[in-house]
């Protein structure tokens, strides 16, 4: 927190003796300040960034995070999104965000090895079990935006529909086999995938379809032409309409292994209204 608050002052002290001496020479003939070449024109094109790391890295480097080592930005998009506008005028724009979330990963653990601990009571001898884990998400909004601004600052209200979708699958494989002598084998629990006799081999969901609008409101400070800063927060409606989830399960039955494949859910709903505060600054780049 301290180190946050430390950044933001000192970026508020940088943009207004940046804008102070910026300023001297903007004056019209009137003795009016003119901020109109900073301003957005038509036609222009913005493409809007994530600003907190590299703030973040440089208090690191100022020693304002209290000792702790500096650590490379790593830049990600607005909210994890990227996002484009474009603008009819200085005061009005269309915007595009895309998001693109994608998680795999994979858990490996040690379980014992039942075949040297029946036959040779070796029971130091171990099998690794696996759990790969797939999510993606994709989400794509477009909407418009409104702005009034005052000198170098501009603030700006609008909304935005968006769409999406989400697929989760998980995949585990075992190191020791069912088998008639031992049907209920050592296996690693990763999340509720062992029940009593029964193993979870596959689980897949169906599309999960993600839908809502979006009001924004949000500010911008330009620096310099091609140069602002800013962010905004986002009153949102969201609805989702979860897939169908399937299970690959498989488990001893008298003579042999049985393999089922089950339907597990037949998908969850969710509707949620709320608001999402602004988590990072933002860099605005026009060209």
């Amino acid at each position: 927190m301290r180190k946050s608050i430390i950044t933001i002052v000192c970026l508020c002290t940088a943009i207004a003796l940046f804008a102070q001496e910026s300023d001297a020479n903007t004056e019209t003939k009137t003795g009016k300040k003119d901020y109109s070449y900073l301003l957005p024109q038509a036609g222009d094109f913005a493409l809007v960034v994530d600003a907190s790391p590299f703030l973040e890295y440089v208090a690191d480097l100022l020693n304002f995070s209290g000792g702790n080592p500096a650590t490379a930005p790593v830049f990600q998009s607005f909210r994890a999104n990227i996002m484009g506008k474009y603008f009819f005028n200085s005061t009005s724009a269309l915007r595009l965000r895309l998001e693109a979330d994608v998680n795999n990963a994979n858990e490996a653990n040690y379980v014992r090895d039942d075949e040297k601990f029946l036959l040779e009571n070796d029971a130091s001898q171990v099998v690794s079990d696996l759990w790969k884990h797939k999510n993606s998400n994709f989400e794509i909004g477009g909407g418009y935006e409104k702005r009034i601004g005052f000198r170098r600052m501009q603030g700006y209200i609008g909304g935005e529909v968006f769409l999406g979708y989400g697929k989760l699958t998980d995949t585990y494989t075992y190191g020791n086999p069912i088998s008639q002598t031992n049907p209920v084998p050592s296996s690693f629990n990763f999340n509720g995938n062992i029940n009593g006799g029964v193993r979870t081999l596959y689980s897949k969901q169906n599309s999960t379809f993600i839908y809502g609008l979006r009001g924004i409101v949000g500010v911008d400070i330009f620096l310099m032409p091609n140069l602002a800063i800013g962010g905004e927060i986002a009153f949102e409606a969201r609805g989702t309409k979860g897939g169908t989830i399937y299970t690959t399960t498989e488990e001893w039955e008298t003579y042999q292994v049985s393999t089922k494949e089950n339907l597990a859910s037949p998908g969850n709903s969710s509707f949620t209204i709320d608001a999402i505060p602004i988590t990072s600054l933002s860099i605005s780049i026009f060209f």
